[in-house]
């Protein structure tokens, strides 16, 4: 969600990059092919090599951490906007079912992919000011949390009584499940995002991504979807084919919203699980 301000200056920005060398943000390839255009000046590409949907003019990497910090914020008023004691105690007591932030459909993954295991470790990536994380601790999780916005991490530390770090220097690895909500679609390098799971993972642990999703069963049900989904605060569109094929040595699942959560087991080897994905939100587990 924008301010007219900020759309402004998003639009002059494009303007002013507009024949900016078109390259992929994640695999570096040039041979792109544009699938989306906004605003004459902002275009949706997708890499014809790793399949990345990505928005260009590329999102720069001091003006994310910029915007991040303060200036990001999404309708529902709880994912990035923090909220008033009165609202906190209601959302505490409800296991935040009020606001639409409940993570039982995460645990129930979880312990479906780890089923008997007694204390799942799992490192919230992108924890906002922690409500995920929270609510994982409150179920008996071993908990991490990292957060670029600072201020949204000191009150998670403040008020719900957690440690959200916000430097990756800091986390510990040995993790179970590198665990991301809504994060990967705004991160300016996802090459960097995955190769700290593979860091922070244990062998054989489960990296889970839920974001937007680009793939084109969800286009082709949902156009105006698909087409409102990408943009400034979207910076990259993930989809089945991308996962697909930059996890096509690893054994995966892909799905979309609603998950299907019975149909989600541990991976075995060479595995490669590709459920409906006609949703607005795909799900990705990878076994790295």
């Amino acid at each position: 969600m924008l301010t007219n301000a900020q759309r402004v200056s998003y639009l002059l920005d494009s303007m002013l990059r507009y024949r900016e060398k078109v390259k992929c943000t994640n695999c570096g390839s040039d041979e792109c092919t544009i699938l989306d255009r906004k605003y004459v000046f902002t275009r949706l590409f997708e890499c014809n090599s790793c399949h990345l949907y990505f928005r260009h003019p590329v999102e720069r990497t001091e003006v994310n951490l910029k915007f991040y910090q303060k200036e990001y914020a999404e309708k529902d008023n709880i994912t990035a906007e923090v909220p008033e004691p009165a609202q906190l105690a209601g959302l505490k007591e409800t296991k935040f079912l009020k606001g639409n932030k409940n993570a039982d459909r995460y645990s129930q993954i979880f312990q479906k992919l780890l089923p008997g295991k007694e204390k799942i470790s799992v490192l919230d990536y992108g924890s906002s000011w922690g409500y995920i994380s929270w609510q994982l601790i409150e179920k008996g999780y071993d908990v991490q949390s990292f957060e670029i916005s600072k201020p949204r991490a000191d009150y998670g530390n403040t008020h719900l009584g957690l440690n959200i770090v916000t430097n990756e220097e800091m986390l510990r690895p040995d993790v179970d499940i590198f665990f991301s909500s809504h994060v990967i679609e705004h991160h300016p390098s996802i090459p960097s995002m995955i190769q700290l799971a593979k860091k922070l993972l244990k062998p054989g642990g489960y990296f889970i991504a839920v974001s937007p999703n680009g793939s084109k069963a969800y286009r082709e049900r949902d156009p105006f979807g698909f087409h409102k989904a990408w943009g400034k605060v979207h910076p990259n569109y993930l989809n089945a084919d991308f996962y697909s094929s930059i996890f096509s040595n690893h054994s995966f699942y892909l799905g979309s919203s609603p998950f299907n959560i019975a149909g989600i087991a541990p991976l075995a080897s060479s595995v490669k699980i590709k459920d409906d994905l006609s949703g607005e939100e795909l799900l990705a587990i990878v076994k790295l």
